[in-house]
């Protein structure tokens, strides 16, 4: 399947350009990726006791701020994945030049995913059976967004003239074209994510390269097939 071949190949990418790589990722969370830690360390708590079911809606918001470096490290991990010559100093070229338009990019982000989990929440909440029913379309929507979340930024960063809303647009576009593998590459993202959570190393050195990798391989190859560029 096609979306195991781009897992493949996003972990052959992080092993080839591996040292500089882990140092990127190291960075990443230094820069901004630690807004996603605290992220998960308000939602999950919340998720494990049981607390107010409006609190972990919430959590995505806090990784906002984490936009900048996410497009930092997409920039570093778009040569990479095109076996380019690539150093650190594409990831600072990447914060000054795409900084402002990650934020807006996340914040856009971050927010639409907040509503939908808060509402999937809300309507599984309901006593009544007709309005618990919904809960299956606002979990599609949850599944859709989370899958052009791997796609925002390797698209802003490999666009001529990038806008948020171009971004975000073909993002979009981007899962409906192949909706099945879009999902797949969700389930590979987390089962990844939950490899990495349990073993710290991964999550701190490895983690955020190759999900952008993953995110770059897949736009790369959707793209290709639907007869775009192969820049």
């Amino acid at each position: 399947m096609r979306a195991f071949l781009v897992t493949w190949r996003a972990i052959r990418s992080y092993y080839e350009d591996l040292f500089l790589l882990v140092g990127m990722s190291g960075l990443w969370w230094i820069v901004g990726g630690f807004f996603v830690g605290g992220a998960v360390v308000l939602g999950w708590p919340v998720l494990q006791v049981g607390g107010p079911w409006w609190l972990m809606p919430l959590a995505p918001l806090l990784a906002i701020p984490a936009g900048p470096a996410t497009a930092a490290l997409a920039n570093v991990v778009r040569r990479a994945a095109r076996e380019q010559h690539v150093d650190r100093s594409y990831f600072w070229e990447g914060l000054r030049t795409y900084w402002r338009r990650a934020l807006a990019l996340s914040a856009i982000s971050m927010t639409v995913l907040s509503l939908l989990l808060l509402n999937l929440l809300f309507y599984l909440a309901q006593p009544n059976a007709l309005l618990r029913a919904t809960v299956v379309l606002w979990l599609y929507l949850v599944v859709a967004w989370l899958s052009a979340q791997i796609y925002l930024y390797p698209v802003l960063i490999g666009l001529e003239q990038p806008t948020v809303l171009d971004a975000l647009r073909i993002s979009i576009m981007l899962v409906f074209a192949n909706p099945f593998f879009s999902i797949v590459l969700v389930v590979l993202a987390i089962a990844l994510t939950a490899l990495s959570v349990g073993l710290a190393i991964l999550l701190l050195l490895a983690w955020p390269a190759l999900m952008l990798l993953m995110g770059e391989h897949a736009s790369k190859l959707m793209v290709e097939r639907i007869g775009g560029p192969k820049k």
